[in-house]
């Protein structure tokens, strides 16, 4: 599931060159080469502390766990490709501002400010579901963290080019991920 989606993501946007950046997040780069160097030194220190710490068990390995992550995985990639699909040419793997860039506000874009990222929380939380071991948890831990810094980005940027639009539409919907709760 999760290669046909990476490849229906970014396959497409290769063959045609990618996105013409009208705006480029500095501070992205930044925040994620620091994350990155704090967690490597962690699963260093971890690894030395008890290296079987990661392969430890914390959820059954049964048919009920398999149906839930695959269910989970599913939906999440489904929810994600629909909100990538309405995102249309405003989509970028990058952290950046293009030629023409509109701001959404329409379709999953109505009830949360980050619908892709809903659907990969909710994918990789079957990833997590399936693998059932403390390594899977950890690495949506990471995950989780270098979301958050691209969704920060990505708000500054918003911010910054479409200003008080931008200000309004984060007031009429609040969600960044999950409606109600983030």
């Amino acid at each position: 599931m999760w290669a046909v989606f990476m490849g229906w993501l970014f396959i497409p946007s290769l063959l045609r060159g990618g996105p013409k950046p009208q705006k480029v997040s500095q501070t992205y780069v930044r925040r994620s080469f620091l994350v990155f160097a704090i967690v490597i030194v962690v699963f260093i220190v971890a690894g030395q502390i008890d290296p079987e710490i990661f392969l430890v068990r914390f959820l059954p390995d049964n048919g009920l766990t398999g149906i839930a992550a695959v269910v989970l995985t599913l939906s999440g990639l489904c929810f994600s490709a629909y909100a990538r699909i309405h995102l249309g040419r405003n989509w970028s793997s990058m952290v950046m501002i293009q030629e023409g860039h509109r701001l959404i506000r329409t379709g999953p874009y109505r009830y949360v400010r980050n619908p892709m990222y809903t659907g990969l929380f909710t994918a990789y939380t079957g990833v997590v579901v399936a693998l059932g071991i403390v390594a899977a948890l950890a690495a949506f831990v990471i995950i989780t963290g270098a979301i958050w810094i691209k969704i920060k980005a990505e708000e500054e940027l918003l911010e910054e080019q479409f200003g008080e639009e931008y200000e309004q539409y984060r007031s009429d919907v609040p969600a960044r991920i999950i409606p109600g709760i983030v």
